[in-house]
């Protein structure tokens, strides 16, 4: 059975893990920093990181969402990844077209080894401390 569910996990992912911050492109072309989480409930979902800080979840289920505090916690401790990311990718912004250029070395690939995840130092750093 967890075979089957890692089978669909991964082709509703694109291939991408859980619980790792990625960069993609979105669907209008432009850069993305989000991941993949599971909820309590094993609902799957997309966790985006704008460039002013904010969280935006969306999910295809229209159920109830329910989020462990570890999870919360994760999501949290992204923002900080998230924002190292972002900074990297401001510098492809050409202001005067008001368009992104040449980013594309910066995305993930799907099943890549070294996308960030919760086992990153960064994001283990002083977890110890919120419980």
């Amino acid at each position: 059975m967890t075979n089957a569910f890692d089978q669909a996990l991964q082709k509703a992912t694109g291939g991408y893990p859980v619980d790792t911050l990625i960069v993609t492109k979105s669907e209008d072309g432009e850069p993305e920093v989000s991941m993949f989480v599971l909820d309590a409930d094993n609902q799957l979902l997309h966790v985006s990181y704008d460039p002013e800080g904010g969280i935006i979840f969306k999910t295809a289920q229209q159920d109830e969402l329910l989020f462990s505090r570890l999870l919360l916690e994760l999501i949290a401790k992204m923002q900080v990844l998230a924002d190292r990311k972002w900074r990297q990718i401001q510098r492809y912004w050409v202001e005067d077209k008001a368009t992104w250029e040449g980013f594309e070395h910066l995305l993930d690939a799907p099943n890549a080894p070294e996308v960030i995840g919760f086992n990153d130092p960064v994001v283990r750093k002083g977890s110890d401390r919120i419980q």
